[in-house]
C-alpha cells in the first residue's frame, strides 16, 4: 500500500499527463482516474486533498467548456464527486471554499454558454454541500444566477431554478429572502426589482424552516397583498386585483413548507396563530386547501417522528412527542371546524378536508375519538330517518360540483374515517349502521359506503377491537348477510364488497370455509368489471381464496346450499379450488364462461407450482376447446390462457401438446376484428422463442404454412438488423451508447412496475410491435427522424463549440458587450430560420376579421400572381417601364379590389364586382373630373330586366357557397316589379341556361 506522500506524488504525475480536451476517449479515462483517485486521497489525507482542490477544479473546468458531449459529462461527474467527497465538514467555512466558489463562479461567464446547464448543476451541488455555510460566501453567485434567470430570453431557466432551490434548502428562506428580496410593495425601480416569480419556486424547497418567520414576516405580507387586492376591487381595477390576490395565495402556499418539521413548534404555533388558521379555513375558500395541506404535513411529520426512533431527524423523539401533545390540544376545535366545512363542501372537492381530519384523528386520544364518533353516529341515525334517495338530476356531475352531498352521506364518510380508532362498543355501533347501509339498494352510494365501512373494520390488525368484533359476528351475521344480499348489489358497490370479501377470506377459520365457494362466483364475475380497480380487486380476491384453500381444512357443503347429492364435507386444497373455479365453464352465458377462463388463467399462473402436471394438462385440454368457439369474448379469454401456459409449463410438457395448441390458435390467424389475428401471431411468436420455430412449423396445418414463412423472414431480418446495429454502435461515440443504456434502463424500470402476469398477457404485444420497428426499414426511418430536431433542421454531431452564434441587435443602439446582460442578445438559432418558422406558424393560424374567420384562397392568390406577372411581361415587351407596385398608387386605384373610379354622375364606385359584392355608390362630387370609363361596365338597356341575380354567389369549382368578403352564401334578389312576374327570374346554376328568361321583355 502507498502512504500519503507516495499517493500524492502519484496523483501529481497523473495530473501532469492531462490530455487535450479534443481527445474524448483519453480525457474521459483521465477524468475517471482523477475522480476515483482524489476520493481515495481524501480518505487518507483530507487536509492536503482539500488544499489542492481549487487548482484541480480550475484545471478540469475547461473540459466542460471545450470538450465533446461525453467529455463534458465526465468532467461534470468528476467535479461533482470532488465537491461531495473531498470537502471536509471542518472546512466548509474556510478560505479554500472561497477559492472553489471563485472558480465555479467563472463558469457563469459567456464563454461557458454551451455548458451552463452543467455549470448550474455543479453550483447547486456546492450549495447542497455547504449548507448554511453558503451564506455569505455564495450570496453573489445566487444574485448572479437570479439576474440571469430574470432575463426574458434566457434558455436555462429550469437549471437556474434548480440552483436557487438548492440555495433555499441550504441557507433557509429567511436568509435567502435577505439576499433576493421579493419586493412586492409595488415601488419597483432599477435597484428594487420585483421577484414574485420566487414564490412558486420557494414552495417546493422549504423544509425544517422556523415557523416563526412565516408568522412574523410572510403572514403580514399576505395580509397586505390581500388588502391591496380589495382596494383595487373597490376601484374597479379587476386585473390588478386578481394579480395581488394571486400573490397573496402564493404566499399562503408557502405555509406547507414552513410546516415541514419546523424546529419551533412549541413557540410559534400559538393560540392566536391557530385561531387565525381556523378562521381562514372557515371564511376564505381560496386559501383553505393550502392551510389544510400545511396542517396535514405538520401533523403527519410530527406523529411519524414521535413514534420512530431516529437520530438523524431534524428534531429528537422527545421533542416530537412534546410537539404532538402541543398540537393535540387544538385538535377538538379544528375537528369541529373541519366537520362543518366538510358538510358544506361539494363532494368532488373535499378530499383534502378528509385527509386533514384523518391527520388530526391520529394525534388525539382514543377517548376523544369515540366521543366524537358517538355524536356523528347520532346525527347519522337522524339523517337516515329522513333520507330520500337522490334523483337523477342530483346525480349529475354539474349538480355534484355545486351542491354538497346529503347529510347521510356526509355523516357516513366521517364515521368511516374514524373506524380504525374505535373501541369495541363504538365499533359495534358502526357495524349495525353498516348493515343498514348495505341493504340500501335504492341509494347505491349509501350501499357502497356500508360495504366500505365493513371492509375498513375487517382490514384492521388482528389485535384491534374492530377486527375482533368482525370475527365474532362473521359466522352468525356477516357471512349470511353477504350471501343473502348477493343479488341486490349495485354496480358502484362491487369493488368495496369484493374488498370486504377479500379481507374476510384472508383469515377464515376452518368452520367458515364454506364462505369461499359461496362467494367464488361473485369474485369470478368481478374479473369482467368495466372498472379497472374493481377488476384488480377481483383478481386479488381469487388469489386470497386460493391461498386460504391451499392451507387446508374442511368445507361443509351443506352450509353452502349446494346440490343434495354432493358430499356433505369436502377437503380444502388448491386442486379443489381449481375444480370449483372450472365449474363456471359449464355456465349458460358467454360472459360467465369468459370470466371463468380469465380467473383460471390468473390463478394458474400464481399456483402452477403447487399443481400436478397431469392436472394442468387436463385443465389445458378443457380450455383449449373454447379457443375455437365462435364467440369472440370466450375465444379472447382462451387465447390469454394459452399465453399463460406457453410460459408456465415446462418445455418437455408443452412440446408434445403443440399439435393440439397450434391448430386451435390458427383459426383466428386471419381474423382482423378485435385484433384476434395479432394475438395469434403473438402466441405463435412466443411458442417459437421457447420451443423453436421448427417445432411450431411441424404442428402448423398445411393451409397456414405462410405464417411460418413470414416468421422465418422476420427472424432473418431481425438478425441482420441486430448485426448491423451492433457494428454501427461500435463506431458511434460514447454519448450514443450512454443514451442507449439509459433508454434500456428506463424500459426495464417501466416493466418492473407491472406484475409478472400482466407482462405475460400484455407484454408480448409490445415486444412484437417493437420487433417490427427493428426491421431495417423501420431503423432507417428512426435514424432519419433522430437526425432532425423539432424545427426540422438537421443536427450535426460534433463539438458544441463549433456551433454558430448570432447577435440580435437592439433598435435602441449598439450592443454593449460590457453589460452583464449582453448574453441574452446572443442566439444559437439562425434568425432567418426562426423568422421562417414564425411566418409558417402565423400562416397556419386562422385570421379573424369583424368577428368572422377569414381563410386565404391559395388558388385565387396564385391566379392574381400569374396575372400580375403576365401584365408586367407584356409591359416590358411594349417597352414600358414597370413601376414598383408599392409606389404606383394610380395603377392600384384602377386594378385593385379596393380601388374606385368616378362615374359620369360624379359618383364613386368601387372595384368589387369580381369579388361578388354589389356596387357601392357615394354621392361625393368630384372637382372637375370627367371620371374614368369602366372597362367592364354592363350597358343599361331594356334587356336588363332579366338580369340573372345571384349568379355572382354561385359555387366556384364546387368548393362551397361561402365567399370571402361576403356576409353569407345567400343570393338576395331585389324586389323589382319587372322581375316579379312569374318565370321572369332565372339563376344560373350549372351549365344550361333557363329558357324561361328568353320571353322576358324589358
Amino acid at each position: 500500500s502507498l502512504d500519503e506522500d507516495q499517493f500524492r506524488d502519484l496523483l501529481i504525475s497523473v495530473i501532469d499527463l492531462k490530455p487535450n480536451s479534443s481527445d474524448s476517449a483519453t480525457s474521459e479515462a483521465w477524468l475517471n482516474i482523477i475522480q476515483k483517485g482524489y476520493i481515495a486521497y481524501a480518505q487518507i489525507g483530507a487536509e492536503a486533498c482539500f488544499q489542492s482542490l481549487p487548482d484541480l477544479i480550475d484545471l478540469v473546468l475547461p473540459d466542460i467548456e471545450l470538450g465533446k458531449s461525453s467529455t463534458r459529462d465526465a468532467a461534470t461527474r468528476c467535479v461533482w464527486a470532488l465537491i461531495r467527497e473531498c470537502i471536509p465538514d471542518s472546512k466548509l467555512g474556510s478560505d479554500g471554499v472561497q477559492a472553489i466558489i471563485k472558480v465555479l463562479a467563472g463558469g457563469l461567464s459567456y464563454r461557458y454558454r454551451e455548458s451552463w446547464a452543467l455549470v448550474f448543476l455543479l453550483i447547486a451541488a456546492l450549495f447542497q454541500r455547504l449548507g448554511k455555510f453558503a451564506h455569505p460566501s455564495m450570496d453573489a453567485v445566487a444574485k448572479e444566477v437570479a439576474n440571469m434567470r430574470m432575463e426574458p430570453e434566457f434558455q436555462f431557466k429550469d437549471e437556474a431554478d434548480a440552483v436557487l432551490g438548492a440555495a433555499i434548502r441550504a441557507v433557509g428562506p429567511q436568509v435567502f429572502l435577505e439576499i433576493l428580496p421579493l419586493n412586492l410593495d409595488g415601488g419597483q425601480s432599477q435597484d428594487n426589482v420585483g421577484r414574485a416569480w420566487l414564490l412558486p419556486l420557494m414552495k417546493s424547497h422549504i423544509h425544517n424552516a422556523p415557523l416563526g418567520y412565516f408568522v412574523s414576516t410572510m403572514l403580514p405580507l399576505a395580509d397586505n397583498l390581500s388588502v391591496q387586492s380589495q382596494q383595487f376591487v373597490s376601484q374597479n381595477r379587476e386585473l390588478e386585483a386578481k394579480i395581488y390576490n394571486a400573490l397573496s395565495q402564493q404566499v399562503w402556499a408557502l405555509l406547507s413548507g414552513f410546516c415541514n418539521v419546523p424546529v419551533d413548534i412549541l413557540d410559534s404555533f400559538t393560540v392566536g396563530f391557530a385561531e387565525r388558521l381556523a378562521n381562514e379555513i372557515l371564511e376564505v375558500p381560496a386559501t383553505r386547501s393550502a392551510i389544510c395541506g400545511a396542517l396535514q404535513t405538520l401533523l403527519t411529520a410530527v406523529h411519524a417522528l414521535a413514534h420512530t426512533e431516529s437520530a438523524n431527524g431534524p428534531i429528537t423523539q422527545q421533542q416530537a412527542l412534546a410537539a404532538e401533545m402541543h398540537l393535540a390540544q387544538f385538535a377538538p376545535d379544528y375537528l369541529a371546524q373541519l366537520f362543518n366545512v366538510f358538510a358544506l363542501s361539494p363532494g368532488n372537492g373535499r378530499g383534502y378536508l378528509m385527509d386533514t381530519i384523518t391527520a388530526f384523528l391520529a394525534v388525539i386520544t382514543p377517548g376523544e375519538v369515540n366521543a366524537t364518533f358517538a355524536k356523528v353516529c347520532a346525527m347519522l341515525d337522524q339523517a337516515l330517518k329522513s333520507h330520500k334517495p337522490p334523483t337523477a338530476a342530483e346525480l349529475t356531475e354539474r349538480y355534484l360540483e355545486a351542491h354538497p352531498p346529503p347529510t347521510a352521506h356526509t355523516m357516513t364518510d366521517l364515521a368511516i374515517v374514524m373506524a380504525p380508532y374505535l373501541d369495541t362498543e363504538h365499533a359495534q355501533m358502526l357495524v349495525r349502521a353498516a348493515f343498514v347501509l348495505a341493504n340500501q339498494s335504492e341509494d347505491a352510494m349509501l350501499q357502497k359506503k356500508g360495504y366500505k365501512a365493513l371492509s375498513r373494520l375487517a382490514a384492521q390488525s388482528a389485535e384491534s377491537p374492530a377486527r375482533q368484533l368482525i370475527e365474532s359476528v362473521m359466522t352468525e351475521q356477516l357471512i349470511p348477510m353477504l350471501i343473502e344480499s348477493a343479488g341486490s348489489v349495485g354496480a358502484g358497490s362491487r369493488r368495496d364488497r369484493l374488498m370486504l370479501i377479500s379481507a374476510l377470506a384472508r383469515n377464515l377459520a376452518d368452520d367458515q370455509l364454506h364462505f369461499i365457494p359461496a362467494m367464488l362466483s361473485e369474485a369470478i364475475m368481478g374479473t369482467k368489471e368495466a372498472n379497472e380497480r374493481a377488476r384488480n380487486v377481483a383478481f386479488e380476491t381469487l388469489l386470497v381464496m386460493g391461498q386460504r384453500m391451499g392451507q387446508g381444512g374442511v368445507i361443509h357443503m351443506a352450509t353452502v346450499g349446494g346440490d343434495t347429492g354432493m358430499a356433505a364435507e369436502q377437503d380444502a386444497n388448491i386442486v379443489e379450488f381449481f375444480k370449483m373455479t372450472a365449474a363456471g365453464l359449464a355456465a349458460q352465458t358467454p360472459h360467465m364462461v369468459s370470466a371463468t377462463i380469465a380467473a383460471i388463467s390468473r390463478t394458474l399462473f400464481e399456483f402452477h407450482e403447487q399443481l400436478d402436471v397431469q392436472f394442468i394438462i387436463e385443465l389445458m385440454s378443457t380450455v383449449l376447446m373454447f379457443v375455437v368457439n365462435n364467440n369472440r369474448e370466450i375465444s379472447k379469454s382462451s387465447l390469454g390462457f394459452v399465453k399463460v401456459i406457453a410460459v408456465v409449463l415446462p418445455k418437455d410438457v408443452l412440446l408434445p401438446h403443440l399439435d393440439e395448441i397450434v391448430p386451435s390458435i390458427c383459426k383466428w390467424s386471419h381474423e382482423y376484428k378485435n385484433q384476434m389475428r395479432l394475438k395469434c401471431r403473438h402466441i405463435l411468436d412466443r411458442l417459437a422463442r421457447r420451443l423453436g420455430l421448427d417445432a411450431v412449423a411441424k404442428a402448423m396445418p398445411e393451409e397456414h404454412q405462410k405464417l411460418i414463412i413470414n416468421m422465418r423472414k422476420r427472424e432473418q431480418c431481425l438478425q441482420r438488423a441486430k448485426e448491423n446495429g451492433g457494428a454501427q454502435q461500435s463506431t458511434n461515440g460514447d454519448s450514443a451508447q450512454a443514451k442507449t443504456v439509459a433508454a434500456a434502463a428506463t424500459a426495464a424500470g417501466k416493466k418492473s412496475f407491472g406484475s409478472a402476469f400482466e407482462d405475460i398477457i400484455y407484454g408480448s404485444e409490445s415486444e412484437f410491435e417493437d420487433s417490427e420497428d427493428e426491421q431495417p426499414g423501420g431503423a432507417k426511418k428512426r435514424n432519419d427522424r433522430a437526425k432532425k430536431n423539432k424545427g426540422g433542421r438537421q443536427v450535426e454531431s460534433g463539438d458544441a463549440t463549433r456551433a454558430g452564434a448570432w447577435i440580435k441587435e437592439d433598435t435602441d443602439g449598439p450592443l454593449d458587450f460590457l453589460d452583464r446582460s449582453a448574453f441574452t442578445h446572443f442566439s444559437t438559432i439562425d434568425p432567418a430560420m426562426a423568422a421562417t418558422a414564425k411566418a409558417r406558424r402565423a400562416c397556419s393560424e386562422p385570421k379573424v376579421r369583424n368577428g368572422k374567420f377569414v381563410f386565404d384562397d391559395e388558388e385565387e392568390d396564385e391566379r392574381k400572381a400569374k396575372a400580375a406577372a403576365k401584365a408586367a411581361a407584356e409591359a416590358v415587351q411594349d417597352g414600358a417601364s414597370v413601376p414598383d407596385a408599392s409606389e404606383d398608387y394610380y395603377l392600384q386605384s384602377l386594378t385593385s379590389k379596393e380601388g374606385f373610379y368616378h362615374t359620369a354622375n360624379q359618383k364613386i364606385k368601387f372595384h368589387k364586382r369580381k369579388a361578388g359584392d354589389s356596387d357601392e355608390e357615394m354621392g361625393i362630387a368630384s372637382d372637375n373630373e370627367g371620371g374614368v370609363p369602366k372597362p367592364s361596365m354592363a350597358k343599361k338597356g331594356k334587356g336588363n330586366a332579366g338580369t340573372v341575380y345571384g349568379r355572382e354567389f354561385r359555387s366556384k369549382k364546387a368548393q362551397g357557397d361561402v365567399k370571402r368578403g361576403n356576409v353569407d352564401p345567400y343570393a338576395y334578389v331585389p324586389l323589382n316589379p319587372k322581375t316579379m312576374k312569374k318565370g321572369a327570374i332565372a339563376i344560373k346554376g350549372n351549365s344550361k341556361k333557363d329558357k324561361r328568361t328568353r320571353g322576358v321583355k324589358g
